[in-house]
């Protein structure tokens, strides 16, 4: 497939591969919308709220850990991403029916782990068909990310108001088994790396020089995490702030969360194409610092047009950067480790994001739910520091 640009094969697996992302990412619209209600439900504090997504975020980082290694090495990658959106759908579909908050804390790890299962070889073969154009591609994927993470929590919302939130959840067995037959039927395709063509041994050396020690790699990856540690904190808390602090109801908490994600859905494929042809660096420290200022502005200004606006900035400069980020990790690493690149970074992200919502949540109980905010913005302003280390778009040797 590589260099096949804009065939019709390539922009078939571009749509195929960014609609299995826009469902995937649905699932995460579902739960931001649905945190208060778990809250309420099952009587938690903010601390095992933020256990939650702890947890989640761990089993993603096992799932990001495993996923790219194997596709590298073995192929597999039709499995690999029929498996996240099966594995999707069900999860979610017994949340509805659990009572148990130990069960509610597997069935949602559960279903981190399925939904990066399926980043390492969702973007790899992006990069791969499109390897000068590999900004742009990540860029479509991840705005099919955040279209559904911004339309879920509308459609979610409103289902909640009209059949309750247990049913609505149990119906979301859907959007997974529509994602997974699609990738079935339609998907062509794709091939590993031959491992013929390579010994193991070969492979794991290939590892060792290209990944474990290559220095701007590491830079990137903490970009990443803190820009995700970040935003674990901004799904974590956010909603809990909009509902409990400025006491809006689920339907004005939904349309926030929406404004969310879809500012950053359009600008993203526009800014992964402007990184690919005016460099990433400058891109990436000028986003997250105002990313940080965005989140400070949502706790200081009122309800309304405001807030719509601190909220969609925060979108626009928050949720664009991902496919900027792994772009440039795919720049400084040679394309027979791309997967693996992938879970690397991934890892490094869940990881350390697992930290930041118990630490916000310790925060909001401590002194109030608007100090989980703060340190938001703090993580992203990190974020933005680490990038002034980066040199541009250091190739691989």
């Amino acid at each position: 497939m590589k260099g096949e640009s804009y065939s019709l094969k390539s922009l078939k697996v571009l749509a195929l591969i960014s609609f299995g992302h826009l469902v995937s990412h649905w699932y995460f619209g579902l739960r931001m919308v649905v945190l208060p209600l778990l809250k309420e439900d099952f009587a938690l504090t903010f601390t095992e709220v933020g256990l939650i997504i702890s947890l989640r975020s761990l089993a993603g980082a096992l799932g990001n850990a495993t996923s790219g290694f194997i596709v590298d090495l073995l192929g597999k990658r039709h499995l690999i991403l029929i498996l996240s959106a099966a594995g999707l759908g069900i999860c979610w579909f017994f949340v509805g029916f659990t009572h148990v908050y130990l069960l509610l804390l597997l069935l949602i790890a559960l279903s981190t782990m399925f939904s990066n299962i399926y980043h390492a070889p969702a973007m790899s073969v992006l990069s791969e068909t499109y390897p000068e154009r590999k900004g742009f591609a990540l860029g479509i994927h991840g705005a099919a990310a955040n279209l559904g993470q911004s339309i879920s929590p509308l459609v979610v919302g409103f289902l909640i108001a009209y059949i309750g939130w247990r049913t609505a959840i149990k119906l979301h067995i859907t959007p997974g088994a529509i994602s997974a037959l699609l990738l079935i039927i339609f998907l062509p395709r794709l091939g590993g790396f031959e491992v013929k063509k390579k010994t193991r041994a070969a492979f794991l050396e290939l590892l060792k020089d290209k990944l474990l020690k290559n220095r701007p790699l590491f830079v990137i990856a903490m970009i990443s995490a803190f820009r995700t540690m970040g935003q674990a904190g901004i799904e974590t808390f956010l909603a809990l702030f909009l509902a409990e602090k400025m006491g809006l109801n689920l339907v004005w908490v939904g349309l926030y969360l929406s404004i969310l994600t879809f500012s950053g859905t359009f600008p993203e494929p526009l800014v992964g194409w402007l990184s690919d042809h005016i460099g990433r660096r400058s891109i990436l420290w000028i986003s997250l610092t105002l990313s940080g200022l965005s989140v400070m502005a949502i706790t200081l200004v009122p309800p309304g047009i405001p807030l719509m606006v601190s909220v969609g900035l925060l979108g626009f400069f928050h949720y664009s950067l991902r496919p900027i980020i792994f772009a440039f990790a795919l720049d400084v690493t040679p394309p027979e480790i791309g997967a693996t690149t992938i879970s690397y970074v991934f890892t490094w992200n869940q990881a350390l994001s697992a930290i930041s919502p118990v630490i916000g949540g310790f925060l909001a109980d401590a002194l109030g739910i608007q100090f989980a905010l703060y340190f938001v913005a703090i993580l992203s302003l990190t974020a933005a520091l680490f990038s002034w280390i980066l040199k541009e778009r250091t190739k691989p040797d």
